[in-house]
């Protein structure tokens, strides 16, 4: 069984390593059919290592979905994309928020949440303010959206700074590129002339995912 985990950890380096580097040296084809294959080669990587909430699960499903929505072009496909990945930041608020369970505040004092708060604030803020004006009919699905993002985000920081321990820390960090990647992407799509981060994106995209199911997957499984 070991084996078999490093072999599937290993597939799924490669194939993010294929990714970045044909996204880098513009092989659309291969970059496209790379990214499709990312969240599936994980599902089974977690589904080999452990047992996870089916939440969770679907959580990674509605990733894929958003991964391959984004492949398309035009104002449909993004708009299915971020749907797709606010289900998937929903499903992670709900499976944070049972990590809580109901003893949340006592756990998560005021001297805990304030750094969060202000943090993930201060972003909503600033990313809001700079690409709003450039929106027109989206605006209400990119600002819902973003403030899921930042719940998200909050409540993961939220958690380490309560926890911390290694399994939390991985789950920061990966939000933190998580809430990262998909910044790249509203200024890619709505600030810049041209797209300016390209394939960093998904720099930051891959290992949040990763460092996310370290969580997900291990501390809350199934019964």
């Amino acid at each position: 069984m070991e084996t078999k985990k490093k072999l599937l950890l290993g597939f799924f380096i490669l194939l993010s390593c294929v990714h970045v580097a044909t996204r880098i040296t513009a092989i659309n084809l291969i970059a496209d059919l790379t990214k499709s294959l990312l969240i599936p080669a994980l599902f089974i990587l977690v589904w080999v290592e452990t047992k996870p909430q089916n939440k969770y699960l679907i959580a990674l499903f509605f990733s894929w979905l958003g991964d391959l929505f984004l492949i398309g072009e035009g104002t449909l496909f993004f708009v299915l994309g971020v749907a797709a990945f606010w289900c998937t930041q929903l499903l992670y608020i709900h499976l944070l928020l049972k990590e809580f369970e109901k003893d949340f505040w006592k756990r998560a004092n005021r001297n805990k949440t304030i750094i969060p708060f202000l943090f993930f604030g201060s972003y909503l803020t600033v990313v809001l303010a700079s690409i709003l004006p450039q929106l027109g009919v989206l605006k209400p699905i990119v600002t819902l959206y973003a403030i899921t993002l930042c719940v998200s985000g909050f409540l993961g920081v939220t958690l380490w700074n309560t926890i911390r321990d290694a399994q939390s820390t991985k789950l920061a960090i990966g939000i933190f590129l998580f809430v990262l990647s998909d910044s790249m992407i509203a200024f890619d799509a709505f600030y810049f002339e041209v797209p300016y981060f390209t394939y960093w994106i998904m720099l930051t995209y891959i290992p949040a995912q990763y460092l996310i199911s370290r969580f997900l997957a291990f501390s809350l499984k199934n019964s």
